[in-house]
């Protein structure tokens, strides 16, 4: 797009943005496909006019890849913006032009409405997320207990008999221990855990 049609688009209302949109894991591989996955979508979106793109090959920093795109496009309209952003989780987000947005009453509704449901979404999201993990850890330690009595059945065991078996930190194992002990269901005698039969 040459700058004549940028110039165009401004005087008819669009939003010309600078976004970097960033990815970040490992192995290298799979940060820079994830990326050009990313923004394929981002191209496919109607809504986006591009303007300019540039992509940064991914680096090592600590134990993680990065990778980025600089891209400049065009939007409609400050609630197309909004739509972006939360779609699309850019890093960093510079309005070029205009200088100045404007938005009557009616728009700046919208656009606090829309940030809110979205908003509303991600908190959702993040609670249904946050409860699914407590049941994962209450289901795996129930796991650990019901395997840690079933294997001091056969026979008495030493803490570094164990280890080998559980594929957890010794740490969480004797907490798991000391619990089982309380409940009356091991016994330790020396250095040997059993279990006590019902």
């Amino acid at each position: 797009m040459n700058e004549r049609e940028i110039r165009e688009k401004i005087a008819d209302g669009h939003i010309h943005v600078r976004v970097i949109v960033e990815i970040v894991g490992k192995p290298k591989e799979y940060v820079e496909e994830t990326l050009k996955g990313h923004l394929k979508n981002i191209k496919a979106d109607k809504s986006i006019i591009f303007v300019k793109e540039e992509i940064e090959p991914a680096e090592k920093s600590d134990d993680y890849f990065s990778s980025f795109a600089e891209l400049e496009i065009l939007l409609k309209n400050p609630n197309e913006l909004l739509s972006f952003c939360f779609d699309y989780m850019p890093s960093s987000v510079e309005i070029i032009e205009p200088e100045r947005l404007y938005l009557n009453n009616q728009d700046f509704s919208q656009f606090l409405n829309d940030m809110q449901a979205r908003l509303h979404a991600v908190n959702t999201t993040a609670i249904t997320v946050r409860e699914k993990s407590k049941l994962h850890i209450k289901n795996t330690a129930v796991l650990m207990r019901n395997f840690i009595v079933v294997m001091l059945s056969s026979r008495p065991m030493t803490l570094e008999e164990l280890l080998p078996f559980m594929g957890v930190r010794k740490e969480d194992i004797i907490k798991v221990l000391d619990v089982l002990i309380k409940e009356g269901k091991v016994k330790k005698e020396g250095d040997k855990y059993r279990a006590v039969p019902k």
